[in-house]
């Protein structure tokens, strides 16, 4: 059996970010930027005031309790025009308003007071040149790196695409991915099923964490354990650029899915690997299409999707890290562990002043998929007979 590590370094040689497609804008999110994203001019395009208040010469004002004559108003979204600050004189702005011509200088609101009669405006402190003025290209200059590429867009990104008026920009591909279910025992969530069937969790699990990724997916359905059905739903599944399936991918006589991808044409990557849950992992590929083969048990199928399927998409998808990096974490109650291979502990993560706990989930078996609702988390842990005491800190890979 291959240790996780080296599991993982067998995927990523094999698998290499898609090529690049422009998108509008919106269906950007969740996506890698495969483009240098420039300023398109300065950021902020003109000095503006950071404050509401008024706008003054600071030499006007040397000391506290100067009294100036006001002479107009800027607003955010207002052209200053030809107004212009001259000796003894001050203009009410807002927020976001251009600094108008003479002016070095805003005084906030709260430091004045204004005399609506008389016209005039008493500024109680003594400002500073520059004091709350955002000088033009401050932020950033026209022509300079907004984005590097190979940056996942979020909310963030977003928000600076459409500040530079990118309504298109190119992105690496998401990946077309089918998913299936394999088994005879194996009915749909909607079927009434007899005792010695279970409802297709796995279909519901894996559709679900493709959405959350930003990848759409095709549902091929249940295969059953029948040669002719199987080979068929496989050769549909192999069209795309990721086909995910559960079950059949152990060693007992109705295990068939290993055969039938060779059949298939496909290269074996690798077979069963070092962890638990979800040791008999397979992983093949025929052309540009990478098959990922999860075990049927729910747990050992939701196990084997975060630390197979995730980074295997994210690594096609141009994620610059597409293995979730642990966070340490304190144990609040011991951690029971089997002898042997590395073990993705189901629990529950949470802060407390700052810091995360982590408590253990516990789980009839590895076909236990109630036990997924009560955990967040992966506790990571070598195996051994000795539990891990409370207090200890541990790896965690959070879920989200």
């Amino acid at each position: 059996m291959l240790e996780v590590a080296d599991a993982l370094r067998i995927l990523f040689n094999a698998v290499s970010s898609l090529p690049s497609v422009a998108l509008p804008l919106q269906e950007a999110l969740g996506l890698t930027l495969a483009e240098r994203i420039l300023a398109d001019r300065d950021f902020p395009p003109t000095d503006r005031s950071a404050m509401d208040g008024f706008a003054v010469r600071a030499a006007d004002c040397p000391e506290p309790g100067s009294s100036l004559v006001v002479t107009g108003e800027v607003r955010a979204g207002q052209e200053a025009g030809a107004t212009f600050v001259q000796a003894g004189e001050a203009v009410r702005i807002f927020t976001g308003g251009v600094i108008p011509r003479g002016a070095d200088a805003v005084v906030m609101v709260e430091l004045t007071e204004e005399d609506l009669n008389a016209g005039t405006v008493l500024v109680k402190a003594r400002p500073e040149v520059g004091q709350h003025v955002r000088r033009r290209g401050e932020d950033l200059r026209a022509g300079e790196t907004v984005i590097e590429p190979g940056t996942v867009v979020r909310a963030a990104e977003m928000a600076a695409l459409a500040a530079v008026g990118r309504t298109r920009v190119t992105v690496i591909r998401p990946p077309r991915v089918a998913v299936m279910s394999t088994g005879d025992e194996v009915v749909e969530a909607d079927a009434a099923p007899a005792p010695h069937q279970v409802r297709n969790s796995n279909a519901a699990m894996l559709l679900a964490q493709l959405q959350s990724m930003g990848v759409d997916a095709r549902y091929l359905g249940i295969a059953r354990d029948d040669r002719a059905v199987l080979d068929a739903m496989i050769a549909d599944g192999l069209t795309g650029d990721v086909l995910v399936l559960t079950g059949g991918v152990s060693v007992g006589e109705y295990d068939l899915v290993g055969a039938a991808l060779i059949r298939a044409g496909c290269g074996v990557l690798f077979h069963n690997v070092a962890m638990r849950p979800g040791k008999p992992i397979v992983t093949a590929k025929r052309g540009g299409c990478l098959v990922l083969g999860l075990p049927g048990n729910p747990v050992s199928a939701f196990t084997g999707f975060h630390v197979f399927v995730a980074p295997a998409l994210r690594r096609l998808m141009g994620h610059p890290e597409p293995v979730t990096a642990p966070l340490r974490a304190m144990l609040v109650a011991p951690l029971r562990r089997r002898p042997g291979r590395l073990t993705f502990h189901l629990a529950h993560l949470r802060w407390h002043e700052g810091k995360p706990l982590v408590v253990p989930v516990t789980s009839a078996s590895s076909g236990d998929v109630l036990s997924l609702v009560r955990a967040n988390a992966f506790v990571v842990a070598p195996g051994d007979a000795q539990p891990i005491p409370a207090g200890a800190e541990v790896d965690v890979v959070a879920w989200s």
